[in-house]
């Protein structure tokens, strides 16, 4: 898309991109199902897209760039668990949520299979608050500036860069199958948004991340 999208021109894309194509389901032996919420939000500038810094208290990517989500309660859904973890964590009530369909389940390095949910949020509060025990900062992302290809960049990493206790066998494997990981160097690719200052979006949040500009933008076409 040329130039900087509507709030809406981009909820036109961003409802057609479950239907580009049926969302990867995973189901990986030992890893816990878990879910988060990808908030498109509109704003006076144009749309945003909402992400959260993780605290250093957290069990699992410390001080990192996510979207707000968590692991699943049991018998809850990936639907009900993404909203209710915006909920928890940044205050987001469901009922101001769209819900639009999944993305790719992702498989972290923590053991968990991560369904991404897409959310348009068309009134938005003014702000959002953290909840410190989980959230160091709610921040927002102009969708103008993800779009950005300058902004992106991809490098390969060798298995030895994952982090200690990895399940660098399973994830290989699903690399491998998502064309992301190439046996012939032993490398797999790791996406980087290099679009606040202070802050790199990557890893498992720029994958989903991508994933959906993918679809509903064209951004790697």
């Amino acid at each position: 898309m040329d130039g900087a999208p509507t709030f809406e021109e981009a909820a036109a894309r961003i409802r057609s991109a479950p239907r580009v194509r049926a969302s990867r389901r995973l189901s990986v032996p030992g890893f816990a199902p878990a879910a988060v919420l990808v908030p498109v939000l509109r704003r006076p500038v144009g749309p945003s897209v909402l992400f959260t810094e993780r605290t250093r208290e957290v069990a699992h990517h410390k001080g990192q760039v996510s979207f707000p989500g968590g692991a699943l309660e049991p018998g809850e859904d990936p639907v009900a668990g993404a909203l209710r973890e915006a909920r928890e964590e940044v205050g987001l009530e469901p009922a101001r949520v769209e819900v639009l369909g999944t993305l790719d389940d992702q498989p972290s390095v923590s053991r968990f299979v991560v369904t991404p949910v897409l959310g348009l949020v068309a009134d938005p509060p003014p702000v959002f608050v953290g909840d410190p025990r989980e959230v160091a900062e709610p921040f927002e992302v102009p969708l103008a500036t993800l779009l950005d290809r300058s902004r992106f960049r991809a490098e390969r990493w060798g298995p030895e860069r994952m982090p200690p206790g990895a399940p660098v066998r399973e994830l290989l494997a699903l690399r491998e199958s998502f064309e992301e990981y190439d046996p012939s160097t032993s490398t797999y690719q790791v996406y980087f948004f290099d679009a606040v200052t202070g802050r790199a979006i990557w890893g498992l949040t720029a994958r989903i991340l991508k994933g959906l500009l993918d679809r509903a933008f064209g951004f790697s076409g």
